[in-house]
């Protein structure tokens, strides 16, 4: 019964993962509205299904911002539920 539930948990956090790696892929495409410039880097962190994030490194905190909403307006994570 444990393997069971750890097997779940870790497939769980595969899918978690391939979900924020896609929205990671938008995210890179996103531009910073002073800038004009991408990302330097974008890179998905965590070691659980809550604890999943991206981390974000650009020019200015507006990347950020830019990427937040990209986030936001995905309905698998950020979005209205």
């Amino acid at each position: 019964d444990c393997v069971a539930q750890a097997d779940d948990l870790e497939s769980e956090l595969e899918a978690a993962r391939a979900v924020w790696a896609d929205i990671a892929v938008r995210a890179r495409t996103v531009h910073c509205p002073e800038h004009f410039v991408q990302p330097w880097r974008v890179n998905v962190v965590g070691s659980t299904v809550a604890r999943l994030h991206l981390d974000v490194s650009g020019c200015c905190p507006k990347i950020g911002e830019a990427v937040t909403a990209v986030i936001k307006a995905d309905p698998r994570v950020g979005g209205p539920r």
